[in-house]
């Protein structure tokens, strides 16, 4: 939480919207599938301090996570549910996260020998086997191959007891791709279950990501694995709003005349007068850089386009003609002000990073403003 009366940039965090998102989402679920939620990056900036309530007071009963410090900020929350780790983990960090209650994937028989040596049979976490299904080839068995196929039955071997869950993560989310995924996966699924001792109706089959959900495609799994749907990022229709807005105050305003320069470098160059408002943002915010002459904001609900080179903590934004323009106003760097906004497709297009980059970045780059209401809500 934070006052942005005493802050020159900060982010604002809708929370109602997220628990709009929650319910849309849910919607898109085929048949009888369940939700993880993604909480990585901190909630995608958010704060999982913040959003842990929402998803809890919605019956969120799986989280997935990434790093240790999340997990630990889940239950410092309060949540009580399952709690999965959406990466191999290190045996060292496998050993710390014991406390939280951690379920880990392991995707290789060397990764489940280490995670042995370091906790012993009897103390390893319950595990899910992550199958490549010629997917993303970073952490999964690739069953197309002999060694695969002999490794995943050597993991069952040895930790049989211990595995509760089979899943894999589709590299593409083009139609004719994810057709061809999710048959893949549902045919390592059948030979694995064929091929070894475990039991289908002991075993939580999970994959898909939020571009997997708004396909339309079902994967046929019992859960899938979604973030950036529930920040208003990739959603398939305008009621899956935005959660973070990024915005600036005006610190100075000043007249310049025709042939000044702005900014390091001069790249810009005045072709007549104008009126210049200094913004307090920069790179340090996560504006990024590729916005340099780019970029606009608003002020005063009117568009203001960014002239020269982004600095480390101020933009300067062109206001000539912009009504009563003060020193103190608030500048709406990304969402809407009036009936203007700064969109979505408008950021990725000058940066060339996706919103689940940058709402990372400037949720941990800048204080928060929590938009509370209520949150308990299951519609609009």
């Amino acid at each position: 939480m934070t006052d942005p009366s005493q802050e020159s940039a900060w982010c604002e965090i809708a929370l109602p919207q997220l628990a709009r998102n929650l319910h849309h989402a849910r919607d898109l679920l085929p048949g009888q599938t369940r939700l993880c939620v993604v909480v990585k990056g901190d909630a995608y900036g958010h704060g999982i301090e913040n959003v842990a309530p929402v998803l809890m007071a919605q019956g969120v009963d799986h989280i997935g996570i990434a790093s240790n410090p999340e997990a630990r900020a889940l239950r410092a929350a309060g949540f009580k549910g399952t709690v999965l780790r959406l990466r191999t983990a290190t045996p060292q960090e496998v050993q710390q996260a014991r406390g939280y209650d951690v379920e880990e994937m392991v995707g290789s028989l060397a990764g489940l020998g280490a995670l042995i040596s370091a906790l012993g049979r009897d103390g390893l976490p319950r595990l899910h086997i992550s199958l490549n299904a010629d997917g993303m080839s970073r952490d999964g068995l690739e069953l197309s191959c002999v060694a695969g196929r002999h490794a995943c039955q050597q993991i069952v071997r040895q930790a049989e007891t211990r595995i509760v869950g089979l899943c894999t993560h589709f590299p593409s989310n083009q139609p004719g791709d994810l057709a061809q995924s999710i048959a893949r996966f549902q045919r390592d699924l059948s030979w694995t279950f064929d091929n070894t001792p475990l039991d289908r109706a002991s075993v939580l089959v999970h994959a898909g990501s939020t571009l997997t959900l708004a396909s339309g495609q079902d994967p046929q799994v019992d859960m899938m694995r979604c973030g950036a749907i529930l920040y208003g990022i990739a959603g398939p229709g305008p009621q899956f709003g935005t959660t973070l807005t990024l915005k600036s105050r005006v610190i100075s305003i000043g007249g310049y005349p025709k042939g000044s320069t702005i900014g390091y470098d001069r790249t810009t160059t005045l072709e007549q007068d104008r009126v210049l408002a200094s913004v307090a943002l920069g790179y340090a915010n996560g504006y990024c850089r590729q916005l340099s002459g780019r970029g606009s904001v608003l002020i005063r609900g009117e568009t203001a386009p960014v002239m020269g080179k982004v600095s480390m903590n101020t933009i300067v934004a062109d206001v000539t003609g912009l009504n009563e323009v003060a020193i103190g106003d608030e500048v709406v760097v990304y969402g809407a002000q009036g009936p203007q906004e700064i969109s979505t497709h408008m950021i990725e297009g000058l940066t060339g990073r996706i919103m689940a980059d940058l709402f990372t970045d400037w949720g941990q780059r800048n204080p928060r403003l929590i938009h509370i209401e209520d949150v308990s809500c299951t519609s609009d």
